[in-house]
Order: C-alpha cells, then sequence, then structure tokens
C-alpha cells in the first residue's frame, strides 16, 4: 500500500499543487475503508488510471453508482461526490491550484462543474492513451513523474505576465479564511462585481462568492479536526457566521452531513477534504498525511 505526494517540475509549479501517486491493493487491504466521500476543496484535478478503475457518485453510496474513465478531469465540485475502490488501485492524480488547469485548457471552466469523471482523451486525443501505457510500463515512480511532466509542459498555453485578478483574490480570501469584502478588494483592483465574478468562473469554474463559502467551510473541517469539543456555536462565529443554524445548511451541502452528525454519528467512510483525510476512524500511516 502506498500514497505518495510529488512536487511537479518548476515550470509547473506555478499552476500545479502537487502529484499523488497511489498503489493500493484492496484485496490485501482491511484497514482503510474502501469508500471516500470527497468534499469540495475548490480545486479541480486529473487523474490517470493504470490500475482498475473505481466506482463514483453524486448521490451516495446507496444509488447506482459508474465506472471512472482511465484518464478524466473532475471539475469544480460545490456538492460531495463518493467514491468507492476494488481490486488494485493504481494511479497519479494531479492537483491543480484553484485556477491552474485553466492554463492547460483554453475552455470555460464552468463548464466542468460537478462533473466527476470527464473523458481526458475526449480533450487531449491519443496522446493521453499514449501516457497511460507510459505510465504502466515505467520502471519507477521517478520515471512516472517525468514523463508527466513532459506531457504537461508540452500542453502548457502561453501565459500572460499582467496581473492575475482571480489569483490575487483567492490569495486574500485564504489568508482571511473566507472572510474577505469583495466590494472592497473589487475597489481596490479597480474592477467591476460582473467582470471579477465571469473571470472566477472562466477560469474556476465557481463564483468569488462560493469559492469563500469553499474555502470557510473547509476551515470548519480543519477545527474540527484539531478541536473536537469544540461548540457548534463557538465554531459558527470562529469561520465567520452569526446564526448556527445558516452554518450547518451550508456544511451540510458542502459535505453532504450536518457538522453534528459527521461528529456524534460512526461512518465507514473516509473523509476527504483539502485534498487530505478528515476521519473519526483514523486511514493507515501511509495515507494519513497524504490523501
Amino acid at each position: 500500500m502506498k500514497a505518495e505526494i510529488f512536487s511537479p517540475s518548476g515550470l509547473l509549479s506555478r499552476y500545479i499543487d502537487n502529484y499523488m501517486l497511489v498503489d493500493i491493493d484492496w484485496r490485501n487491504t482491511t484497514d482503510v475503508s474502501k469508500v471516500w466521500r470527497l468534499i469540495p476543496y475548490g480545486k479541480a484535478s486529473m487523474l490517470f488510471l493504470w490500475g482498475d478503475k473505481h466506482e463514483y457518485s453524486l448521490d451516495g453510496t446507496t444509488s447506482a453508482m459508474q465506472l471512472t474513465r482511465q484518464a478524466f478531469i473532475v471539475g469544480q465540485l460545490t456538492q460531495p461526490i463518493w467514491l468507492k475502490f476494488t481490486g488494485h488501485t493504481r494511479l497519479i492524480k494531479i492537483q491543480f491550484k484553484s485556477s491552474g488547469m485553466h492554463k492547460f485548457l483554453p475552455v470555460n471552466m464552468e463548464e466542468f462543474r460537478n462533473v466527476p469523471s470527464l473523458d481526458l482523451e475526449a480533450v487531449w486525443g491519443k496522446a493521453v492513451h499514449e501516457l497511460l501505457d507510459q505510465l504502466h510500463e515505467s520502471l519507477s515512480d521517478t520515471e512516472r513523474i517525468l514523463r508527466l511532466n513532459q506531457f504537461l509542459e508540452k500542453r502548457l498555453l502561453k501565459q500572460n505576465d499582467a496581473i492575475d485578478y482571480v489569483d490575487h483574490t483567492i490569495k486574500q480570501m485564504k489568508a482571511s479564511n473566507g472572510n474577505l469584502s469583495i466590494k472592497g478588494l473589487e475597489h481596490e483592483l479597480g474592477i467591476s462585481t460582473r467582470q471579477l465574478e465571469r473571470l472566477f468562473r472562466t477560469k474556476i469554474g465557481l463564483s468569488p462568492k462560493e469559492m469563500s463559502k469553499i474555502i470557510r467551510l473547509n476551515s470548519a473541517f480543519s477545527s474540527l479536526e484539531t478541536e473536537p469539543g469544540m461548540s457548534l456555536t463557538a465554531l459558527s462565529y470562529q469561520v465567520g457566521y452569526y446564526d448556527q443554524a445558516h452554518f450547518s445548511r451550508e456544511f451540510k451541502g458542502l459535505a453532504g452531513v450536518s457538522p453534528n452528525k459527521l461528529l456524534t454519528e460512526s461512518s465507514n467512510e473516509l473523509f476527504v477534504t483539502h485534498g487530505q483525510c478528515f476521519v473519526k476512524q483514523k486511514p493507515a500511516p501511509a495515507l494519513a498525511n497524504t490523501l
């Protein structure tokens, strides 16, 4: 069982947070749940699988689940997605920065909103299949990362050196845990509400308001993990809500479960947020700090 984080090349590091390489034979694994719930955290990803595919659903594990593609995009999510693993998972996940994927795809990212498995071959053609063959045939993880860097560097679009309003706004949002006055920032940047929203939807697939909410609610997950005894009233205030009912409602919309039930009810699912694990039932050490 393996889950390791690798850094992209220097050229790609402005747009990609990391690569995660996973190799888990579920037939011999009992200490990690086979069902994961992915909580939206404001970033899109790409996955390349040379092992068994997994299943996914936007409606929970009791609904019919579908098989992923062999290589696919997971667009920006505003609701949780459930994943179910079997067989032998071997994959690389590319974790883009919030606006990073748009640097490789000249399309409106809103088209990928809540799309959990968009076929990459439909975007980049047979080169995707060739890369999958190379990943499978590589003799080491280092070689796989080299192949992936080469593949992505060829598809990096020409960049503009002008100030990126979206990246600047997201940086300010994260610094304030999502509690940012967008109006004040618009005045500072000299850009209108309509312009900023259009840029966000095109480059990220979310509105500034949605992005702020995702950052704020993910900070609530962090607090629940580090301070599980904190009252929901205190947590609501800490993350910028003045109404606990409003906080609980938005939390449930993002996570599919209220914060109260998350803490009190048992679950056989692995919760994944910030691209990392949040679980009452702790994963194996190899996974705890990497997923």
